[in-house]
């Protein structure tokens, strides 16, 4: 299974940031596929992306801009074509 991680994937640099500004989000599909990323404040600071989830480019654009994402909850890690799902890929067009 392909591997990545990206960011603070694993809240490293993170001591001094009140635990109330951090949340997860995992999705998992047993066997295929697992995502989970860190936002800090809204913005996604890391994540960590096991199988193929085409998901690398789209998070490692969402760490690099800084964009905020908290007023979209765990929708985040929704697939785009669930009804409440959020096309992140949107950002960058």
């Amino acid at each position: 299974l392909r591997v990545v991680l990206l960011g603070r994937y694993n809240a490293q640099g993170l001591e001094d940031v009140d635990a109330a500004d951090v949340v997860t989000y995992v999705r998992s599909t047993p066997g295929e596929e697992f995502a989970r990323v860190l936002l800090v404040r809204g913005k996604m600071q890391g994540a960590v992306l096991i199988g193929e989830t085409d998901l690398a480019e789209t998070y490692e654009n969402l760490i690099m801009d800084s964009i905020d994402l908290s007023r979209y909850g765990p929708a985040i890690m929704l697939p785009e074509t669930h009804p409440d799902g959020v096309d992140l890929e949107d950002f960058f067009d």
